[in-house]
């Protein structure tokens, strides 16, 4: 008897997790839908919309900026280097070109997600620096996938114009070059993806010509 009372008490436990991540994961299911939408995300509307109480919603978000803040969880993205060509050029303007599509194909999502992003460095600011714990105010996926396309330059290219080439890519695609593009420039996404991928082939010529006569020698 004592034990099927554990075991009981063991799979009401179970089960009450399971219900938790259920209601967890519609809450930020109905946000991401609010952002696709047009709609700003309130604790309210995602609880309607996820068919949760409001006080069941609060006892998970405490305030829509958390709950963006989980939207990134949600936003499937494709493996962006698998199965890149070995040449450089070429590697690069593919990992350019398949970000793109797929920030312009949610693109919504994407500005909530950067939305998030800058919210929180304004409450990091305000509270004198990021706490141990905290969610980090950027990640740094793009850098790590700029560096993977680059690769293949590693033993062409002087380690300081590497570098440079690095930190100047990751300057013309992404989340940030989609806001200058579409925003400051008014171009449909089609021709700023192509700009993307023409600055960051400009970029690999330019490292590979000072390659060529000697880094730095141009100024």
């Amino acid at each position: 008897m004592t034990e099927g009372r554990s075991g009981s008490a063991t799979g009401a436990r179970e089960g009450r997790s399971r219900q938790k991540l259920r209601t967890r994961r519609a809450l930020i299911e109905a946000a991401v839908t609010l952002i696709r939408e047009g709609r700003p995300v309130t604790i309210a509307d995602a609880a309607e919309a996820a068919e949760v109480s409001l006080a069941t919603a609060y006892r998970y978000f405490s305030s829509p900026k958390e709950l963006l803040d989980e939207t990134q969880l949600l936003v499937s993205t494709p493996d962006f280097t698998a199965d890149l060509p070995s040449d450089p050029a070429e590697r690069l303007d593919t990992l350019v070109s398949r970000v793109a599509d797929v920030q312009f194909g949610d693109e919504a999502v994407w500005r909530a997600l950067l939305q998030a992003s800058l919210e929180r460095w304004f409450r990091q600011e305000k509270d004198g620096g990021s706490a141990a714990g905290e969610i980090p105010t950027r990640n740094r996926t793009r850098l790590g996938l700029t560096r993977t396309a680059l690769e293949p330059l590693a033993d062409a290219l002087p380690p300081e114009l590497h570098h440079r080439l690095t930190m100047a890519v990751n300057l013309v695609y992404g989340m940030e070059a989609l806001i200058t593009t579409r925003d400051a420039c008014g171009l449909e996404p089609d021709e700023a993806k192509d700009v993307m991928r023409w600055a960051a082939g400009a970029l690999l010529e330019k490292a590979l010509r000072e390659a060529s006569t000697g880094y730095g020698s141009d100024g």
